[in-house]
């Protein structure tokens, strides 16, 4: 266990030192009120004792109470404290590792696994290390410093008696908190399948009440929910065979010790104030007892958490940059040399062999029918997934020389389906470039021919986006997306079908902004309207990941293959519109 969480102790070992340095001192003072106590009884018993004897020993037993509570703030604050930021920590870590993470990894890693990881694993570790300190010491140390007085202030015999059960506690104990650390990691796993489940539908709350699946998608939460709650169920069951063994057992040693310590006082081994101050220990070995149960508890509970987080800090990155890696600080020239890629979990390539330049400054259209690669393509320069090739080169270095961050840097990208976080519009739109004034936004609003939108939200810029953008129509996302990049003015601009859910008129507006404000930047268009692309500097259609055809809208026209068939089509069908 203390492998597992070394990396954590070793961090804030010096606000442990000092709660176990308190909690030791705040023990050891709590041994003394028991000794004053027993002593007082027999003064009491015996007749011995004055009215200003009496009230100086109950001013010292006070004295000493307030020490302890002082003291017991002290460990309270160390040791919780060091809690509360180990469950920051392991947060911060686990965030900072998913943002290194390629998509594979989310590939393998489901949504609701990881935020499983990040809220209910990060509580058990939480746990462990403030409460299950406290439980761990006082279930150790504490009950050894007693038993120790116990020899001392009364008799070896009487307390070698009664802790005698004490042993078959620790045994069942930790038989329990096997099967309990066996169980739990089900819990967490149950929790994942049912997280996964409620984000799902959130998500897709429009397709669900669409299709009227609501009592099927209903039914699917309510088995993951009853088997989550049968898998706790499971663990309850171990946790409730704790707490007779922990009443019992020490019911057991009060027994022996008011027994064999009447028949010590009756022989006249030790007195009736011995037994009282005996009685008064035994009676605070009973926490330790609970808290060894507790322990138990939460240490096979964080042990089953900290694996699951641990799965993913150990996750070895898929894409690594290289110790002598540079910035590139300026739009370059690119290309691509008998290129090929195919994503992790596919057996063929989606890529074969491409052989493309793309000048700096220059513009470059892809198309291609649905499934042809054109998305795939656009992706390359992103570094979203390991190439496993030395095929892409940036001003005739290979791409890996490079940072990949400075890369994305200089790339605006605007995908096909667009992010729209619940922020409002304006920060939304301020993603690409934080600090942006509100010109600067306007300006990207009116590129992006998103100004005319604007009058119809209540609240303009400042109105919220709803859950992934749920009030906004298709086109408002897209146009949102497209002023995104505009705003941050990038060396390279991508473009991956980001048009597809506005009218032709709005097209054209955008695609005019873009042809007069982007002259001598670097262009990148994907689209299924050829409208998009054909004045652009080069075309290329892919079909199954392979160039079929490229050059300038023109001459694709005069050979008259898919490209010329395509747009013979699409104009044919803009001339209906219009009629």
């Amino acid at each position: 266990m203390f492998k597992k969480f070394w990396w954590f102790i070793s961090y804030y070992k010096n606000k442990y030192i000092l709660g176990i340095l308190f909690l030791l001192l705040s023990d050891l003072v709590g041994l003394i009120p028991p000794y004053i106590t027993g002593i007082l009884t027999d003064m009491i018993f015996e007749g011995t004792i004055g009215l200003k004897v009496f009230f100086t020993i109950l001013a010292i037993d006070l004295l000493i109470i307030g020490i302890k509570y002082f003291l017991a703030m002290g460990w309270s604050y160390f040791t919780f404290r060091a809690a509360n930021e180990i469950d920051y920590k392991t947060r911060d870590n686990l965030m900072t590792k998913l943002l290194k993470q390629s998509l594979r990894f989310f590939e393998k890693h489901s949504t609701g696994s990881l935020m499983g990881k990040a809220t209910n694993d990060v509580d058990s570790i939480s746990n462990l290390a403030g409460f299950g300190t406290l439980s761990l010491f006082d279930s150790t140390v504490f009950p050894i410093f007693i038993i120790i007085m116990m020899m001392i202030v009364v008799d070896v015999k009487l307390t070698l008696a009664a802790i005698i059960p004490l042993p078959i506690l620790a045994y069942l104990s930790i038989l329990i908190g096997n099967k309990i650390y066996m169980r739990w990691g089900m819990v967490q796993r149950a929790f994942d399948n049912l997280n996964t489940n409620v984000l799902e539908d959130v998500e897709g709350i429009r397709i669900i009440r669409v299709f009227n699946l609501q009592k099927s998608r209903y039914n699917k939460f309510e088995q993951r929910g009853k088997d989550l709650c049968n898998k706790n169920m499971d663990v309850v069951k171990y946790q409730a065979l704790l707490t007779p063994i922990q009443r019992i057992i020490p019911a057991i040693t009060f027994i022996i010790a008011i027994g064999y310590g009447s028949v010590l006082i009756s022989r006249g081994e030790i007195s009736i104030g011995q037994l009282v101050s005996f009685t008064y220990y035994l009676n605070m070995l009973v926490w330790p007892m609970y808290a060894f149960g507790n322990f138990i508890n939460l240490k096979q509970q964080g042990n089953a958490s900290m694996d699951r987080v641990q799965e993913v800090l150990d996750y070895k990155e898929d894409m690594m940059e290289y110790g002598e890696s540079v910035d590139i600080n300026r739009s370059p020239d690119i290309e691509f040399r008998n290129h090929s890629f195919k994503y992790p979990s596919l057996k063929e390539d989606i890529l074969k062999e491409l052989n493309i330049e793309i000048g700096r400054g220059k513009s470059l259209g892809v198309l291609g029918k649905t499934g042809s690669g054109k998305s795939t393509f656009l992706k390359q320069l992103l570094n979203l997934y390991p190439m496993g090739t030395n095929s892409i080169y940036l001003n005739g270095d290979s791409i890996n020389r490079y940072r990949i961050s400075s890369i994305r840097e200089l790339i605006g990208y605007v995908p096909q389906n667009h992010m729209i976080f619940s922020k409002s519009i304006r920060d939304n739109i301020k993603l690409s470039k934080p600090y942006a004034t509100d010109e600067e936004v306007m300006d990207a609003i009116r590129l992006a021919d998103f100004e005319k939108d604007l009058s119809i939200f209540p609240k303009g810029l400042d109105t919220l986006c709803g859950e992934k953008g749920v009030s906004l129509s298709g086109g408002q996302k897209q146009r949102i997306g497209i002023a995104r990049a505009f705003l941050k003015n990038p060396d390279i601009l991508i473009l991956d079908d980001s048009m597809s859910a506005v009218d032709g008129r709005t097209e054209k507006n955008i695609i005019n902004n873009i042809m007069t404000n982007r002259k001598g930047k670097t262009m990148i268009i994907a689209s299924h309207r050829i409208s998009q692309v054909k004045d652009l500097d080069e075309i290329i259609v892919l079909d199954k990941g392979k160039i079929v055809e490229r050059g300038r809208h023109q001459e694709l026209l005069k050979e008259g293959k898919w490209y010329s068939k395509q747009y013979k089509n699409q104009m044919a069908r803009s001339r209906f519109d219009e009629e």
